[in-house]
């Protein structure tokens, strides 16, 4: 479930363009994230079909630094906690999915955009929502 919403939330973060894989770590990539992350020693990195990730611990919280396929910095996305969200984006999930378990809540932030991304599921299915800073939720995935 975990793979399948980072997966979903790197669609919805990267522009919807192909990229050739690539298994290799860039250059790009570790300097970029030497530069952004001075104090981080301890990095796992990985890759997927059109990004690069960094996974390590910054300031007691996992958090992942996701890159493009030439190395540019995409944003970061740390575990969140529900209560974080803008107050009339919680009255809204409470309303729209009160039947719904959350599963996981991250905050992504990019050079683009800042949103929470909440998994959630009940017995019919599972979704992913969008909660942007101004409290609007969508679905970003069904």
């Amino acid at each position: 479930m975990k793979k399948l919403f980072v997966s979903g939330l790197l669609m919805i973060a990267v522009a919807a363009s192909s990229f050739a894989a690539g298994n290799e770590v860039s250059n790009v990539a570790r300097n970029n994230f030497s530069s952004q992350f001075k104090r981080i020693s301890d990095v796992q990195w990985s890759t997927g079909e059109n990004y690069t990730k960094a996974t390590f611990v910054l300031n007691g919280v996992s958090t992942q630094a996701l890159y493009d396929e030439s190395g540019e910095f995409i944003g970061t996305n740390q575990a969140a906690n529900l209560e974080e969200l803008p107050v009339n984006a919680k009255r809204s999930f409470a309303r729209k999915y009160s039947g719904y378990t959350v599963k996981e809540a991250i905050r992504f932030e990019g050079s683009k955009e800042s949103a929470y991304y909440i998994a959630a599921e009940n017995e019919k299915g599972s979704v992913v929502l969008k909660v942007e800073d101004n409290g609007n939720i969508s679905v970003a995935k069904k």
